[in-house]
């Protein structure tokens, strides 16, 4: 029954669990405020052609070029298609949601400030002196670009938001993926564990999920990282996932009141068939849930211990790992009594098994649950684009009607009859719609991120 599923009314759950949340929140917001930085709308879900421009910038009193064009360009986009750059590894963990193409790498562009100058700047006039310098050497990031400056010596390190500020004499696949990912919409991953610190200014658990990729100044990387570091990244938690759009709408299961029992597949060696994600219900605030999943030891999860079911509560936004807290090894927890939820896990081959009691039923529509009065278009199993209802009922019979709408042409076979264009809300949507309707679709892509609901 799916009814205006995607719909949520938030309510509160535990108080503790919420200041613990907020007060996360408000740090990173303290620190952006305080580094200059400019906050934007949350860009999630993300799909489709990303686009990236690569900007080059040198201080005015040092000339080194660690970097061609060229090698930045494979590093970064999809010219270096198989390479083992971030073209390959979002390409990859996003199951082809996502691709970064239409991109480009460009400089190296001089600065008028010595490294001592840029080193005494914000961090936010920092990263706009190299876009400022790049324009006055004719180039002008596109717009819907997200933006990418490297400099040739060290001054700072940072993503936030469409922005991201790296040193180029140190890049690294691990490092890189992670501002990216900032770049994308997504903040750091914790533990339940408030002793652990990854570093002074951190907060107690930050940074303390080796299997996710958001921890990245403590993950589990992979190999050696051939051309682009010593690492390759690690995957992402299913939270991430599903906070990007990347996973399909099947194959999340929620618990229901009472006892259950869950087959899982894992997002590393998908079966095709069984959940990839389960949430379980903590009371009735439906932005308080646990994430239960399977990970293997594959693909981008290579470097992991081995394969694991990992438990995450989510609390308003941000999910924290559960571990052992007995002063032994921090262990990824396998079953856990809590929040009057009972969770205990099991692995078998290419499954985990999963037995919960839920004490309430809720409906938890996950991190891109839309704002009161839109729904998710459905124009396909992994379309979370928030749109008005009426548009959701002209995508249903746009699909139903595709069959009819294509010709053998110079497009291919599903070249439009006359009248019709491809929908292209996606890449490769070459579903048959009117052109209002495509420009339709155009706009609410453009839309989306004001149409989530962020706790």
């Amino acid at each position: 029954m799916r009814g205006n599923r995607e719909q949520g009314i938030r309510t509160y759950g535990d108080r503790g669990r919420r200041i613990r949340a907020r007060a996360a929140a408000l740090l990173a917001v303290v620190v952006m405020a305080f580094c200059g930085l400019q906050q934007s709308a949350q860009a999630v879900p993300v799909r489709g052609y990303t686009g990236w421009s690569i900007l080059m910038c040198k201080v005015s009193d040092n000339t080194s070029e660690p970097h061609t064009a060229g090698w930045l360009r494979n590093f970064f986009t999809d010219s270096g298609a198989g390479t083992g750059g971030m073209y390959d590894y979002f390409n990859s963990i996003s199951a082809g949601a996502v691709q970064i193409r239409n991109s480009n790498a460009a400089g190296w562009y001089t600065m008028p400030y010595t490294l001592a100058q840029e080193q005494g700047r914000d961090r936010w006039t920092r990263f706009q002196d190299c876009v400022n310098a790049a324009k006055a050497g004719g180039y002008t990031v596109p717009a819907g670009h997200r933006t990418i400056v490297v400099t040739n010596v060290g001054i700072d390190w940072w993503g936030a938001g469409g922005a991201i500020y790296l040193d180029g004499t140190g890049l690294g696949s691990v490092s890189v993926a992670h501002e990216m990912l900032h770049g994308y919409g997504l903040g750091h991953s914790f533990s339940n564990d408030t002793s652990y610190r990854n570093a002074p200014w951190s907060a107690p658990g930050e940074y303390d999920d080796p299997w996710d990729e958001m921890s990245a100044a403590n993950v589990y990387g992979s190999g050696t990282g051939g051309t682009y570091g010593n690492a390759q990244p690690v995957g992402l938690a299913g939270y991430q996932l599903d906070k990007l759009g990347w996973v399909d709408h099947s194959r999340v299961a929620v618990a229901p009141a009472g006892w259950s029992s869950h087959t899982l597949t894992s997002f590393q060696s998908d079966d095709g068939y069984h959940p990839k994600l389960l949430r379980v219900p903590i009371g009735s605030d439906p932005f308080h849930y646990y994430t239960v999943e399977f990970t293997r030891k594959l693909g981008y999860s290579a470097g992991i211990p081995n394969d694991v079911v990992l438990i995450h509560e989510i609390v308003n936004g941000t999910p924290y790992l559960q571990r052992t807290l007995d002063g032994g090894a921090r262990l990824p927890v396998t079953s856990l009594n809590a929040n009057g939820d009972s969770i205990s896990t099991s692995i078998s081959g290419g499954t985990a098994t999963v037995t919960v009691y839920s004490a309430t039923s809720v409906a938890i529509y996950g991190p891109n649950t839309c704002v009161a009065g839109y729904v998710w278009r459905d124009g396909d199993y992994r379309d979370y684009t928030c749109v008005a209802p009426a548009t959701r009922s002209q995508a249903a019979a746009d699909n139903a009607a595709r069959y009819s709408r294509w010709v053998s042409g110079p497009y291919g076979p599903h070249t439009c009859i006359s009248g019709y264009v491809w929908r292209e809300a996606w890449p490769g949507d070459d579903v048959c719609v009117t052109p209002a309707v495509r420009s339709q679709a155009s706009a609410d892509n453009a839309a989306a991120p004001s149409r989530v609901l962020h706790p």
